[in-house]
């Protein structure tokens, strides 16, 4: 738990994090993206938020239903108000009660040009997002949307990929079937069209 003040520090630096975005080269692979090492002192979201937008993501950090509402609409906008394939009923549902249109449950067959998934686990260490196919994407985990929208919460943030192993394992009574490992500086995001937004919801009690 965070106080007021500690809070607010966390917030101004993961606004900074944001600020300070760099496109990640054509060489530099998502397990070369912030190898430092990482200490109980800091702060994962703030880690992920560097790593992330310095391989080529690009994250919102978002306070309630509101702010995720004005910003998933912003990147419908961006992408001419398509429709946003959603990975389950309820994350349709979710996006209905923010007032989202264009939005529709995946069908298997279809191809969405924007698609909203929810994920499992975000790793700290790689800025990369942990998705698999207990989330109702199916056969499609291997292949995500051109454009994808994740929502995740801080309270998903872990150190690395030990953890969010770990984390799967608790989350599930049988193993998941796929699981995929997205990163903004891997081969499926480095086209043009190809995008990876991050709604990262704060969670936590204050």
């Amino acid at each position: 738990m965070k106080d007021n003040r500690l809070k607010e520090q966390v917030q101004k630096d993961i606004r900074e994090a944001l600020m300070d975005r760099t496109i990640a080269s054509d060489c530099e692979l998502p397990a070369s993206v912030g190898n430092t090492f990482i200490t109980d002192d800091d702060d994962l979201s703030v880690i992920f938020a560097q790593r992330f937008t310095k391989a080529g993501g690009t994250m919102y950090y978002c306070y309630n239903e509101n702010d995720i509402s004005n910003r998933i609409s912003e990147i419908q906008r961006r992408h001419n108000d398509i429709v946003i394939g959603c990975a389950t009923e309820n994350l349709t549902s979710f996006l209905g009660h923010l007032n989202i249109e264009n939005r529709e449950t995946c069908v298997p067959t279809m191809i969405y040009p924007l698609g909203a998934t929810l994920c499992e686990a975000l790793i700290a260490w790689q800025g990369s997002i942990v998705i698999t196919s207990n989330l109702g994407l199916g056969t499609t985990v291997p292949t995500l949307p051109e454009t994808t929208i994740v929502l995740a919460f801080t309270s998903q943030v872990v150190t690395d990929w030990e953890m969010a192993n770990q984390r799967l394992k608790e989350l599930y009574p049988q193993y998941p079937d796929q699981i995929m490992i997205a990163n903004p500086a891997s081969y499926g995001y480095r086209k043009e069209k190809q995008k990876l937004y991050l709604i990262l919801i704060e969670d936590e009690t204050i």
